[in-house]
């Protein structure tokens, strides 16, 4: 579970800048020390707290932990090139599997919405987290849309119609080439 490094810390500062002028009444993120320290600066210039959700982790990959799942990526692994293609976390061997990952990740948001009708909260995840949920609100089959850049924004607003997107991964606050 590493920490942010320096490049991740600046990061986190410029969202929070980002952010700087928007009303937040609560600041949620999973239990990953990179998650945390991404939403602790955002939190602090607000007072709040960070609250930790197990259930915003990333997907559970089983027997492609532990760096696993990079080092099959950066060798073009046979294996990982054929699971990459169907755009889905399935077949993952002791994975957590596509609809699993995306039934914990929107329980956790589908409890935090009533919780906070009416107000702008953000939820600090990671990268197969968010295309989870955007997936699930979009409708489609494949959790796996786009990279989702460090400390970028995906917004949705909650109505009473039901969810809209908003923006997906706009990283703004990274135009600095320092940050990006």
């Amino acid at each position: 579970d590493p920490a942010l490094h320096a490049v991740g810390i600046e990061q986190a500062a410029a969202l929070a800048a980002r952010l700087a002028g928007k009303t937040i009444h609560a600041v949620y993120s999973s239990q990953l020390t990179r998650a945390r320290e991404t939403a602790q600066p955002l939190a602090d210039a607000r007072g709040l707290a960070v609250v930790q959700h197990v259930d915003l982790e990333e997907i559970r990959l089983g027997e492609w932990s532990n760096g696993e799942f990079r080092r099959r990526a950066a060798t073009a692994d046979p294996e990982w090139v054929a699971w990459s293609r169907t755009g889905r976390w399935d077949g993952i061997p002791g994975g957590e599997g596509d609809d699993a990952f995306r039934t914990r990740v929107t329980g956790v948001i589908d409890q935090l919405v009533p919780q906070h009708r009416g107000q702008c909260i953000a939820v600090v995840a990671h990268g197969g987290s968010i295309n989870a949920y955007v997936a699930q609100l979009l409708g489609v089959h494949r959790s796996l849309l786009f990279t989702v850049e460090n400390t970028s924004i995906t917004a949705v607003r909650v109505g009473p119609h039901g969810a809209t997107l908003v923006t997906v991964n706009d990283c703004h606050h990274l135009y600095d080439p320092v940050l990006s």
